[in-house]
């Protein structure tokens, strides 16, 4: 397009934008309030799956050691838990220093044994950390599988449910998301679709003279594009107004879950976030201009 097709464009898109003012607003509001609940809802599984990989990293395997094992068939144990493919870390817990660890949680360990009467029910144990989250159910079965190994533990029903919950609430968030978008873009097609009923005349005059179908395209192409750019700035801006006061809270009241830092994010985020507003609105306005107009 040559510097007098962008001089009839430009001002065309712009213009309808404001004569169109009730419906430019209402096609702003809603790509900006949808891309908003998008984002949020995009931080929020982030953070989820941020903390979900914290937990399986810190999953620890407990293998008690059977009561009738004797302590000199200890290490022979040991080497062969070492030897388990995917262990990261080994350690030794004897049945006082289980009881230390658990104490905390009940007391303190003279009021913790008091309340069993006197006796440490713990077995002596091996701790072991693998070295991704995909070995520790692996890991967990073949330490069961061990002579001497009474039992195994690693808290996989937690694991299992914490996966689940992420699972769900990321399909619930692309569900929300797209029926969003579609809004979104049902709305500035309907918004260029008044433009194009209001100058239907002059689409004509221009088709009879000549003028290609691209070029009288462009005008609402633009318009739509123009909504989604202020959509989305103003989506990117709310939400991360939103997710920076969160972080602040959750790091007062709330110190044991994870929130990835904003300036790790904001960049991607917002990038991304801004080329899904453009798309909406040029998306929009294809829509309306193949379903109503026919040049």
């Amino acid at each position: 397009m040559n510097r007098h097709g962008f001089s009839y464009v430009v001002p065309q898109a712009f213009s309808s934008l404001r004569i169109n003012g009730w419906m430019t607003f209402a096609a702003i509001a809603t790509i900006a309030i949808s891309l908003f609940l998008c984002l949020l809802f995009w931080l929020m599984v982030i953070n989820i799956d941020a903390n979900a990989e914290q937990l399986e990293s810190n999953v620890e395997i407990i293998g008690y050691i059977a009561d009738e094992i004797p302590q000199e068939q200890y290490n022979a144990i040991q080497s062969k838990i070492a030897a388990l493919s995917g262990v990261s870390s080994l350690t030794y817990i004897s049945r006082e220093e289980g009881l230390q660890r658990i104490a905390p949680r009940f007391g303190t360990v003279e009021q913790l044994l008091d309340s069993m009467g006197g006796v440490n029910p713990l077995p002596n144990s091996f701790s072991v950390k693998a070295q991704s989250p995909e070995a520790v159910s692996g890991i967990a079965g073949q330490m069961a599988a061990l002579e001497g190994i009474s039992e195994v533990r690693y808290g996989e029903s937690e694991v299992e449910k914490l996966f689940a919950f992420t699972s769900a609430l990321r399909f619930a968030g692309i569900v929300i998301m797209a029926l969003l978008a579609v809004a979104a873009v049902f709305l500035v097609a309907m918004t260029t679709r008044i433009s194009v009923y209001a100058r239907k005349q002059e689409i004509m005059v221009m088709k009879w003279v000549g003028a290609t179908n691209w070029f009288i395209r462009c005008p609402f192409l633009l318009e739509g594009i123009v909504l989604g750019l202020v959509g989305s700035l103003l989506a990117v801006g709310a939400a991360f107004f939103v997710y920076y006061k969160a972080s602040a809270y959750v790091a007062c009241s709330l110190s044991f879950i994870v929130m990835l830092p904003a300036s790790a994010l904001w960049l991607t985020v917002s990038l991304i976030a801004v080329g899904v507003g453009v798309l909406m609105g040029a998306i929009g306005s294809i829509v309306s201009l193949a379903r109503f107009l026919n040049v």
